[in-house]
């Protein structure tokens, strides 16, 4: 048999300069269709900022070190004015989506101390974590002074040996007390808390030290204890192998949701079910932690926004609050009086008109280059996995990419930005938005878990007989660029620095009247992976090709 040579180009230096990059350009998308629903701060109407790339750690369950080698941040002016920006429209609630937005103590408390001194009236959230054990509380005060409501901290592991085994090497203690800080002296502060099940090597006792580490804290709003899952080519998928995991547990992961229980990679499907139970009942429906934190989130949130939040986290059980307070045999008399907020209080009227005044646009020559970028981190509602988060977040990583090849190439690019489930609910009308807008090239970005998702309707485009090449990048193919292309009907994977990486595609195709380079070309753009058209003969194919999987597999 004969499979195509992968060339993979050398990576690409890594941006360091944020500053330099431009605020993106938020008329690309419809920010009134998003806020429709709950991001993945857990609200609605809230606008996403990034302040750093990269991550100083190299914690061993984390791929982010593949393609960014350092941790980089905007300056603390440069994020104020963009804060400031989005106050100044309307919009009322800020989530930061960097991994740990406080690793600079010292950036984290000037930038609080800048919304403070200019009195903005703002509520700041955390989705992706902050980390623990740099807060001190000062910094704690300073952050919900100036408006933090929703703050996320990731200890993973209570044992101090997995803390080193998995590189977080977090301060327990330290953790521990900035935590119960925040509880104790803040408890409207939406704290919520990710630990992990599962680790390889991890044994019973330490999984139990998670679980006491959690029920020590009086009173989490969002704990989570979440399955570990060892991602196709990551360094936790070496080290589970390397300790004896069986190749098929480690499949199975993969294809996890976040909710699911079992199978760990560690454990005995009756230990996992019983940490799991323990952990919900004695502490996530205990009835004394509800009756602590319901009454701050009815202060804080409108009905909408926590009706869909603990749907996300109970997705087979609840679907609003009344099924939670039934779940947990709690009568709503036990909490005082139910007053939720008025969601017109926090919707920013007539964002999408806002956003197209502040950011107006650049007449497109006829011959521009035309660039489609698809969001494919949901499924379509007729095919939704029944444990999949009920989340929609504007993709600001297409936003960056299409803000800076408009900066670049201003009316010799015509780009779009769409999300499946948002802009298309099906293939048939994926297609026709896609036949309508007629591009050059297609974009997609994908996540690991809906690698199948986005293999299937890649697939049906080919068999529509669409032949837009097809570049992927995201998680999914930073990290598996190799399977990826083993699909016959992808023909790029963008593996680092997307903004400079396809500008220089973009430059070459301009340059080809607005096709692909040819080969000799690609193979000098730093950041990508591609097929040759040269055949690598008698080599062994696996056993099941993407192609074959993409007709199989089901949602």
């Amino acid at each position: 048999m004969n499979e195509f040579k992968i060339i993979k180009t050398p990576p690409r230096k890594q941006i360091s300069n944020l500053d330099s990059l431009p605020i993106y350009d938020r008329s690309l998308v419809n920010y009134e269709d998003y806020h429709k629903y709950i991001g993945h701060a857990g609200v609605k109407h809230s606008v996403a900022v990034q302040a750093t790339r990269g991550c100083p750690y190299r914690c061993f369950y984390c791929d982010v070190y593949k393609t960014t080698l350092h941790h980089y941040r905007r300056s603390v002016d440069n994020i104020f004015d963009e804060v400031k920006m989005l106050h100044d429209l309307g919009v009322k609630r800020i989530e930061f989506i960097d991994d740990i937005f406080n690793v600079k103590a010292k950036d984290f408390k000037q930038f609080f101390k800048l919304v403070l001194k200019h009195k903005l009236k703002l509520n700041f959230f955390f989705p992706s974590a902050l980390k623990g054990d740099l807060l001190d509380q000062e910094g704690i005060d300073l952050m919900v002074e100036a408006g933090g409501l929703g703050v996320n901290i990731s200890l993973e592991s209570g044992s101090a040996r997995m803390q080193k085994v998995m590189r977080k090497n977090l301060d327990l203690d330290k953790f521990y007390n900035n935590a119960s800080y925040i509880v104790h002296k803040y408890p409207h502060v939406v704290l919520g808390l990710n630990a992990m099940h599962g680790f390889p090597t991890e044994t019973e006792e330490e999984a139990m030290m998670t679980l006491n580490f959690i029920k020590e804290l009086k009173w989490i709003h969002f704990p989570y204890l979440l399955t570990v899952r060892a991602f196709p080519n990551t360094e936790i998928e070496k080290f589970a192998k390397e300790h004896g995991v069986p190749e098929e547990i480690i499949k199975k992961s993969q294809d996890l949701s976040y909710e699911d229980t079992a199978p760990s990679l560690t454990f005995s499907q009756d230990f996992t079910k019983a940490v799991k139970t323990m952990f919900l009942k004695d502490y996530v429906l205990n009835k004394e932690r509800l009756k602590s934190v319901l009454p701050n989130q009815f202060k804080y949130f409108c009905e909408d926004e926590l009706n869909q939040k603990y749907n996300s986290y109970f997705p087979r059980q609840v679907n609003n609050i009344d099924d939670l307070l039934r779940l947990a045999r709690i009568k709503k008399d036990e909490l005082g009086e139910i007053k939720f907020v008025d969601e017109n209080d926090i919707r920013v009227p007539d964002i999408k008109n806002k956003f197209i005044k502040k950011f107006p646009k650049i007449k497109k020559s006829k011959d521009a280059l035309k660039i489609l970028f698809i969001n494919m981190s949901g499924y379509y509602s007729k095919g939704k996995d029944s444990q999949e988060r009920v989340l929609m977040e504007p993709p600001l990583g297409l936003l960056a990419l299409l803000t800076y090849l408009n900066r670049e190439y201003n009316e010799n690019i015509d780009g779009k930005i769409l999300k499946s489930g948002l802009d298309f609910d099906s293939n048939e009308e994926f297609l026709a938005k896609i036949r309508e807008f007629n591009p050059d090239i297609i974009g997609i970005s994908i996540m690991t878990f809906y690698k199948d998702f986005g293999h299937r309707t890649i697939k049906y485009l080919r068999d529509n007989k669409l032949k837009t090449p097809i570049f992927l990048g995201g998680p999914y193919p930073t990290g598996a660029y190799e399977d990826v292309l083993k699909d016959d009907n992808i023909n790029i994977c963008v593996l680092g620095e997307g903004e400079v990486t396809l500008s220089e595609l973009v430059s070459e195709m301009i340059k080809n009247n607005n096709k692909l380079p040819s080969e000799e070309i690609l193979s000098k753009i730093p950041g990508m992976a591609f097929k040759s058209k040269e055949k690598i003969i008698n080599k062994i194919i696996p056993e099941k090709s993407y192609n074959k999987l993409a007709t199989e597999a089901t949602p």
